[in-house]
């Protein structure tokens, strides 16, 4: 088994995180501590992992342009 954490740090954390979270799969975790983002997942390939990091990434940066597109 491969794991893996991804720690983002910014404002919003937790409205990034409440975006993201129907997305989660059974081996994911994601959590916030004050403006940290943090997503933990395991897998059994690293090419899984390795697309499963991209995923997350796309789906942040989506989240992020929709969450400043509303702010202003």
């Amino acid at each position: 088994m491969i794991k893996a954490r991804l720690t983002l740090y910014g404002e919003g954390a937790a409205d990034v995180a409440r975006a993201l979270q129907p997305d989660n799969l059974p081996n994911m975790d994601l959590r916030t501590e004050g403006d940290c983002l943090i997503f933990e997942f395991c897998t059994e390939k690293i090419g899984t992992l390795l697309s499963t990091a991209d995923d997350i990434l796309m789906n942040l940066k989506v989240a992020e342009e929709i969450l400043q597109t509303s702010k202003d």
